[in-house]
């Protein structure tokens, strides 16, 4: 009954956040070619939230200005901060302290669509980003911590339909040189007029990591076991084998491979000589569905994704994923005793009306295990469902062990959650809840949960 309860619980928790929330900027987006779901993405938004909030442990009052700007295929968001702490008055700072300072009142700076514009560049907050068919990067978010929001680039660029390029960077910060991504690739026929043969395409993707800055944990220790670099690459081929005006299928496959990481540090982290003895490159491969369907303009939307893997020991599908940012060296040291595996992922988002956007995806060992764990990830949308009433939330679970702990939250969850009610066409009130990381007062990181009640004002111009 317990468990039960705790489910239903957790459930609920995912239908509160909205993706312009004062607390978070979220977006939610289909992983397949399906069109965007947000349909206020082409016009520009003012909304501002006065509320309370408590970071680090301290009481704060003020509002949160997050005017968005849309000019044809162009975007810019803000996220300004307006603070003061309950306790002395000071101006809440902390935000643009270290790496990119006051960039990060913009929360992003966009062109284009990716994979529909020839050109598409995002720089800002990084959320749910993949590069290829994901093998290597999935769902990768660049910030776990709300007060210190990263600044990154994502793009892909093609070239007369056949020659591209995409990508990513975590974080412009001048003090580390930090994930990043890269993925050359060519569609032959891409030019042509051939249906199917000319939608498909191969690439080669390339990911390092050399991050010095510090873990988001209790320690003032960075980040080890990344001191000569975590490198990765990957090759891929994809084709669409239907593509209709309401359905299109495609289909993909995969190979790759983590390094092994040179690092001292590893030594003195296994206390069983045997496990780094046999700690060596690890690879693993995938093939898999995707498809979309829609009906009848935005009555409904469907995509749904399926993968079968297959990998080594010392690899983990997807290994830069939404968990990858929490604590990096204990997600390398997992390495040293991953085994030989086969597993299932599967992605499945749904939207009607455009008014209610569900979806979610799961990493699936066939055993899990500490050395195999899962990943699990929510969201829910609504939007003018009721008359006055906004839900919204999402969810993250990594290094999920067991089944029944998905809905426990704990170092390796992330939740960003809303409940919302609209007292006028311009004007809301309602109350925000998050489980992320959040910074101390000695400069170190933890995990915490707040709650933020708040009034917001938004209108379109």
């Amino acid at each position: 009954m317990k468990n039960f309860t705790q489910t239903i619980l957790a459930i609920l928790f995912c239908a509160l956040l909205w993706p312009q929330t004062a607390q978070s900027q979220v977006n939610f987006e289909f992983e397949g070619s399906i069109d965007n779901i947000n349909p206020l993405d082409s016009v520009s938004m003012f909304s501002s939230a006065f509320g309370f909030a408590r970071i680090g442990g301290q009481n704060y009052a003020g509002v949160r200005l997050n005017p968005e700007l849309r000019l044809g295929k162009v975007g810019i968001g803000f996220d300004i901060p307006v603070y003061f702490s309950l306790d002395n008055g000071d101006l809440y700072t902390d935000e643009f302290k270290d790496g990119t300072g006051l960039l990060r009142m913009i929360s992003y700076l966009s062109y284009g669509r990716k994979k529909k514009d020839p050109v598409f560049v995002k720089v800002g907050q990084l959320s749910g980003e993949r590069v290829g068919y994901g093998s290597l990067v999935n769902n990768y978010n660049n910030s776990m911590s709300f007060e210190k929001r990263k600044t990154g680039i994502s793009y892909d660029i093609c070239i007369k339909k056949t020659y591209g390029v995409e990508g990513m960077y975590s974080d412009f910060n001048a003090g580390s040189f930090n994930l990043f991504a890269i993925r050359p690739y060519v569609r032959p026929f891409g030019a042509s007029d051939i249906p199917v043969i000319k939608t498909f395409d191969m690439g080669f993707t390339y990911v390092t990591d050399k991050d010095k800055s510090k873990r988001y944990d209790e320690s003032n220790d960075i980040n080890h076991f990344l001191k000569d670099g975590m490198n990765a690459w990957s090759v891929d081929m994809g084709i669409t084998l239907v593509n209709s005006s309401v359905f299109n299928l495609g289909w993909y496959a995969h190979y790759s491979q983590l390094r092994k990481v040179e690092s001292d540090s590893l030594k003195t982290y296994f206390t069983a000589p045997e496990t780094l003895a046999n700690y060596d490159n690890g690879t693993g491969m995938g093939i898999g569905l995707n498809a979309n369907m829609k009906v009848i303009g935005n009555l409904f939307k469907l995509n749904a994704r399926v993968e079968r893997l297959w990998y080594s020991d010392n690899y983990m599908p997807q290994f830069f994923d939404a968990m990858y940012e929490l604590n990096k060296d204990a997600k390398i040291a997992q390495l040293g005793r991953a085994e030989k595996q086969e597993g299932i992922y599967g992605s499945l988002n749904a939207s009607i009306l455009d008014k209610i956007i569900v979806g979610g995806n799961l990493l699936l060992p066939d055993d899990i295990s500490e050395t195999s764990p899962a990943f699990m990830q929510f969201h829910l949308r609504t939007k003018d469902l009721f008359d006055r009433i906004l839900i919204e939330g999402s969810y993250s679970k990594g290094n999920l062990t067991k089944l029944d702990d998905a809905f426990t939250f704990d170092e390796n969850s992330l939740a960003l959650m809303r409940f919302a009610y609209k007292i006028s066409p311009i004007l809301y009130t309602g109350v925000d809840y998050r489980w992320a990381w959040v910074k101390k007062e000695n400069g170190n990181y933890k995990i915490d949960n707040s709650v933020m009640p708040y009034v917001a004002l938004k209108f379109q111009f």
